[in-house]
């Protein structure tokens, strides 16, 4: 029986080997695994997450996009400065003594603070004596501006004698506020 326990001495022998092979070796790389497995999935997840937060920001990003096109379409830049020289550049007209016989800018008054202390408003009036369509396209060509220019009276007048002409002329009076922003000359 000497062989018969050396074979179960060495059977025995084996399923201790692999026993300890299993409990060294293997145990400990499955249960890294099934960490590994865990935090495989927590990461999924967070990506998933990501994904969500990418396209929830790239939809912003197109609204914010958007919002600024239409802010563009709809409100006027308000410059630091009059600028007056460049308006009148814009809003004049040749005269020529048919169509427009005299065209005048005044700066009424001095600039004064609009509601909003930020702002200040330059009144400015526009005198022409031209025809209703000339008038007309000057008001357009405020209408156009980028910047914020409020028309805050029109006054025309004609004479009798002149409607009986081919293109009668209107003298019309203009008036404008031109917005600009407040700048502190102290550097606040």
């Amino acid at each position: 029986m000497n062989r018969r326990r050396m074979e179960t001495f060495a059977l025995a022998a084996v399923v201790a080997i692999v026993l300890g092979i299993t409990c060294f070796f293997t145990w400990p790389n499955y249960a890294e695994a099934a960490d590994l497995s865990s935090s495989s999935s927590t990461l999924e997840q967070k990506i998933g997450h990501l994904e969500d937060v990418e396209a929830d920001l790239k939809r912003r990003s197109k609204s914010l996009a958007a919002l600024h096109r239409e802010q563009e379409r709809a409100c006027r830049q308000v410059p630091d400065r009059p600028d007056v020289a460049n308006l009148m550049q814009h809003l004049s007209m040749g005269v020529d003594g048919r169509t427009v016989l005299d065209q005048t800018f005044t700066v009424r008054g001095r600039s004064g603070d609009s509601e909003d202390a930020r702002f200040e408003i330059l009144p400015l009036v526009v005198e022409l004596e031209t025809t209703f369509d000339n008038i007309f396209d000057v008001i357009q060509r405020v209408e156009q501006l980028k910047r914020l220019v409020r028309v805050t009276s029109i006054i025309m007048t004609c004479r009798d004698v002149e409607f009986e002409q081919a293109q009668p002329t209107l003298r019309a009076s203009i008036g404008m506020d031109v917005v600009y922003e407040h700048l502190d000359s102290e550097g606040d």
